[in-house]
């Protein structure tokens, strides 16, 4: 932003709503500037974590349980098929031991286009949650390389 004294010098004069949006516009782009960073810091940790997947659940059920490799494949799809019916019928779902699933439906609220700042509605939707259960949050923390370096 130039100083005052040019504008001035321009014959513009300067007024509150001027530094309003200019403060404005200032702590939209630290946010941006922020927001982007923490992305990037997490980008960055999730390529050392190592993931779990439905096919490696299925390979774990045939090495550990002893079912052939098709059952094992089936009983893993079966599992998240029931959890997603049971989701898609509005029921949460409680893993004791592990955690919840639940709906939260969220309403509509008023959005802003990063871009160009104009107000966009964002629409009502349903979502689904996942709460820990305390067991699984002390497990975590047990095992977690932060915990051991502490």
């Amino acid at each position: 932003m130039a100083s005052s004294g040019a504008q001035k010098r321009q014959g513009r004069k300067i007024n509150n709503s001027d530094v309003d949006s200019a403060v404005l516009q200032s702590a939209l782009a630290a946010d941006l500037h922020r927001a982007m960073l923490v992305a990037k810091v997490r980008q960055e940790a999730e390529k050392d974590l190592p993931t779990l997947t439905k096919a490696e659940l299925a390979e774990l059920l045939f090495e550990q349980v002893g079912l052939n490799k098709r059952e094992a494949k089936d009983m893993v799809e079966t599992f998240f098929d029931e959890i997603r019916n049971a989701l898609e019928r509005g029921e949460a779902v409680k893993l004791s031991g592990f955690g919840n699933f639940q709906l939260r439906d969220k309403p509509q609220r008023p959005g802003r286009n990063p871009k160009t700042g104009e107000e966009i509605p964002i629409t009502a939707r349903r979502v689904v949650t996942f709460h820990a259960s305390q067991k699984l949050k002390s497990m975590v923390e047990e095992t977690s390389p932060l915990a051991r370096a502490a």
